[in-house]
């Protein structure tokens, strides 16, 4: 039961820290273009250049990847083929 209670707190702030980035967006963008970073009570405590090197540098922090928010920002050159 305890578990549950944590994964519904953990879902409960990803959702608040997805409303955070969208409404941070430009901000964000300015300072982690082109990079992918981990929000966590909305704050970015870490951020990487590759998913990889993320998941490193939050593991070396004590931080469990499953119950952050991970977002990217693209560069403003990038382009996607659907």
């Amino acid at each position: 039961m305890e578990k549950d209670a944590e994964i519904l707190k953990s879902l409960k702030r990803a959702a608040e820290d997805g409303e955070w980035v969208s409404k941070n967006y430009d901000e964000l963008r300015e300072r982690y273009e082109g990079k992918v970073f981990a929000v966590k009570n909305k704050r970015v405590v870490e951020s990487a250049d590759t998913v990889e090197e993320l998941r490193t540098k939050l593991e070396a922090k004590g931080e469990k990847m499953g119950f952050l928010l991970i977002e990217s920002i693209p560069p403003k050159d990038a382009s996607f083929i659907l």
